[in-house]
């Protein structure tokens, strides 16, 4: 057996190594100084503009971590993200001072027990203000505007059940508590009337309206039912809407345009007339989305796809079309960006939010400067997971 003797060292060497040593304890001392305490802060949001923009995402993949995302619509920079649960649905006050999200919670995350309820969020600095419970019966589903709606001076906010039984759930934002369930069978959507905050309507499988009346504690206080309005098996129309004024537009699966003017006594039917033509119509052009249409002053902006058949409604758009409303024909045909959904700003000249459904970006175009449908004035990132629904402030 071969024994290792350390080396031995001069005392040059071994003062050396002191130094040494006593170098790595002074920075070892330093390493483990305490770093300051860090000091968490609000920082307050600029002012909202009529271009910030409110993108629901149900993140299919995980149904029970939903998101609203609040963007920049300026620069289209995210701002904030906002839980909504599992299919929550979402609308803003028509003052634009609430954000209402109407959704469902389970004490396991999955299973358990169940609790519904409506969160409400300030929009000035996006903190959570309060909740009132609602009965476990909200439609859970892709969020859509027929949904849930506020009434026209924001008293009542009016959410769609099913169970698969459909009702409406009446709540007064004021009170903050629910006033009244009122059963809609055969009916879907609540589509509050514009200049009548106690009058909502619902669309019929039957192809009618029913026209629902509140009194003014919230309660059920009468109903009546149109006449026939359009074909449900051989034309039926999207839930989506859009409103002008008093004026509601809706499209059929096949192109057929449905004005209805919500005031007065009862709604009234405009002539109906297709922007389709006969040789668009040979190559299977039809409308396809999710918020697939919007009216931008006298224009009406469709996303449509080419060979449609049974099933189709859903595509994102190939192409945009452009119809004068007056003049009722088409008059530009642009490229569709893969539109899944559309809606426009709230200012004196409004301009077109897109949603791709093909990467989730965002695009900004201006119906008056035809220019821009081609080429959009902005365009964000990719937004969310499965984002589907858009509202701007």
């Amino acid at each position: 057996m071969t024994l290792v003797r350390p080396l031995a060292r001069s005392p040059a060497a071994a003062r050396a190594g002191q130094v040494a040593a006593a170098a790595l304890l002074a920075c070892t001392g330093l390493a483990r100084a305490e770093l300051p305490v860090e000091q968490l802060r609000t920082e307050p949001l600029a002012p909202a503009t009529p271009e910030r923009i409110y993108l629901t995402d149900p993140v299919m993949p995980h149904l029970v971590d939903g998101r609203v995302l609040v963007i920049d619509g300026q620069k289209m920079k995210k701002l904030a993200v906002i839980g909504s649960g599992f299919s929550g649905l979402t609308t803003l006050s028509p003052d634009r001072q609430w954000l209402y999200v109407a959704t469902t919670y389970h004490s396991r995350l999955q299973r358990g027990e169940r609790t519904d309820v409506v969160e409400v969020y300030r929009t000035d600095d996006l903190t959570f203000s309060h909740e009132i419970l609602i009965p476990p019966k909200h439609a859970q589903g892709l969020p859509i505007r027929a949904l849930m709606q506020p009434s026209a001076d924001g008293r009542f906010l009016l959410i769609q059940n099913a169970t698969p039984a459909t009702s409406v759930t009446v709540v007064d934002t004021q009170a903050r508590k629910v006033t009244a369930e009122i059963a809609n069978p055969g009916c879907w959507g609540a589509i509050p009337w514009p200049a009548a905050a106690l009058r909502f309507s619902s669309i019929c499988g039957d192809g009618t309206v029913q026209t629902f009346d509140l009194d003014a504690s919230g309660a059920s206080a009468g109903a009546s039912r149109s006449t026939r309005f359009f074909d449900p098996d051989q034309d039926p129309v999207f839930m989506q809407y859009s409103l002008s004024g008093s004026t509601m537009t809706m499209l059929s699966f096949h192109g057929t345009v449905h004005r209805i003017t919500l005031d007065g006594a009862a709604p009234a039917f405009a002539p109906t007339w297709n922007f389709v033509s006969d040789a668009d119509r040979r190559q299977g052009w039809r409308p396809g989305g999710f918020q697939l249409f919007e009216v931008v002053g006298d224009r009406l902006v469709v996303g449509m796809h080419a060979k449609g058949a049974e099933g189709t409604h859903k595509n994102p758009a190939e192409q945009l079309w452009t119809i004068d409303l007056a003049a009722k024909q088409r008059v530009a045909r642009t490229p569709g960006f893969g539109t899944l959904s559309m809606t426009r700003t709230r200012e004196a000249a409004p301009k077109l939010v897109l949603l791709s459904g093909l990467d989730n970006t965002l695009r900004v175009l201006d119906p008056a400067r035809p220019a821009s449908m081609r080429k959009p004035l902005k365009v964000s990132e990719p937004m969310g997971e499965t984002p589907v629904y858009l509202e701007t402030h």
